[in-house]
């Protein structure tokens, strides 16, 4: 057993430490690729009655380069739904963009810088498009924070008729086992 001990530590590779000014890596946004299942205690508010969202979006490579479609399949506080979203990566602006469109008759488009550290962690900092509903004028923003391979979390406010931006909740998505 002691042998096993010293001979692994011979042949491990060795470390690179990290230093302040070290260059960020680019993100992975095939990170997104696949199937991701989410759920979303949303509150009561002009876009709807308060209650959990469910359902799964499932992420693909479209066209070239950094863009990617999902399709999403959910059932909330107001029932069934679907939506579309196409997400693209510019690597020279650090930015993302996505646009989603949805059966009950919204779209936003959100865009904002990413940014991330040395250890892989990546955060999005996005804000939509403003959206009309119910006679109101919505704005969102938030943070999509990539901590982990198997699950992301979105930090979600909402604005209504530009007063002060509230949580709107807190979805988590969970990566589904590839079959």
């Amino acid at each position: 057993m002691f042998l096993i001990l010293i001979l692994s530590l011979l042949f491990q590779q060795p470390s690179a430490k990290t230093k302040p000014g070290d260059p960020q890596p680019p993100p992975d946004m095939d990170y997104f690729l696949g199937t991701w299942s989410f759920e979303w205690n949303v509150p009561e508010s002009v876009m709807g009655p308060g209650g959990k969202v469910k359902g799964k979006e499932t992420y693909r490579k479209a066209l070239s380069g950094s863009v990617y479609e999902s399709e999403i399949d959910g059932d909330g506080p107001e029932g069934p739904f679907k939506g579309l979203a196409l997400t693209s990566y510019d690597a020279a602006q650090k930015t993302v963009s996505r646009y989603e469109i949805y059966s009950y008759g919204l779209s936003c488009l959100k865009t904002g810088p990413i940014g991330g550290d040395l250890g892989g962690y990546y955060t999005i900092y996005w804000e939509g498009t403003p959206i009309k509903r119910n006679g109101h004028v919505i704005k969102m923003k938030g943070k999509t924070l990539m901590r982990s391979p198997a699950s992301f979390r979105l930090e979600v406010q909402i604005s209504v008729d530009d007063g002060p931006y509230t949580s709107y909740g807190n979805p988590w998505f969970q990566k589904e086992a590839a079959k």
